[in-house]
């Protein structure tokens, strides 16, 4: 294991908060289960159960994401919409987004799904309308771009919810690497931006939270 991974929260206490933070639901417990197959990462329920909250903290009815994986993250959006919300995924990998799109559809929520395939940050552009919400888990390297375009897009007291930020340690290391330098501006940008406020909840690895203002 390199020097710079570390336990956020003691490894027992983990274990139990996500015990806590577990649902009875079968699609999810399969999606969680590919993650641990393929080593596939994903937010885990601890997260999932925070962005549940958040999303209807802010009643939310139109949320982003800047790369979805196979949709763990969205199923977790999909609880906390309302009929008449809307959730855009976004995901480079084709067959990443059919797997989140079999999982959701399976999962059947009661808002609108929206998927769209291609570089997360070109497909934002496109888009139109603002979002109460954008959650970010891009390559890391492409994090301070994602902040930018993201942040221009939130309604003023919408959330910009971010993943990775505390990079299992390497955030601390003295010659960070090109994902971690990107970890590190986003985050420099986050606490910096005048007309926003921010936050990191050490909830799995990071989770950086800012909201316009």
């Amino acid at each position: 294991m390199p020097a710079w991974s570390m336990d956020i929260v003691n490894s027992q206490l983990d274990r139990y908060l996500d015990g806590l933070s577990r649902v009875a639901d079968p699609v999810l417990e399969e999606m969680e289960q590919r993650a641990r197959e393929l080593r596939f990462p994903i937010v885990g329920p601890q997260a999932g159960r925070l962005l549940v909250l958040l999303t209807r903290l802010r009643a939310a009815r139109r949320v982003l994401e800047l790369g979805s994986g196979y949709g763990y993250s969205a199923y977790w959006f999909s609880r906390a919409l309302p009929p008449d919300g809307e959730l855009i995924l976004t995901e480079y990998q084709p067959e990443n987004l059919e797997l989140a799109r079999d999982y959701l559809q399976r999962g059947a929520p009661s808002c609108r799904l929206d998927f769209h395939c291609g570089d997360a940050l070109e497909i934002i552009d496109r888009l139109e309308g603002d979002f109460d919400i954008v959650f970010n888990d891009v390559d890391k390297q492409d994090y301070p771009r994602a902040f930018g375009k993201a942040l221009a897009r939130i309604r003023p007291g919408g959330l910009l919810i971010t993943d990775n930020v505390l990079w299992s340690g390497r955030v601390l290391e003295p010659d960070p690497d090109g994902a971690t330098r990107g970890v590190l501006e986003y985050t420099r940008l986050a606490f910096a931006k005048p007309d926003a406020f921010s936050l990191i909840l050490p909830v799995r690895d990071g989770i950086g939270v800012t909201i316009r203002e």
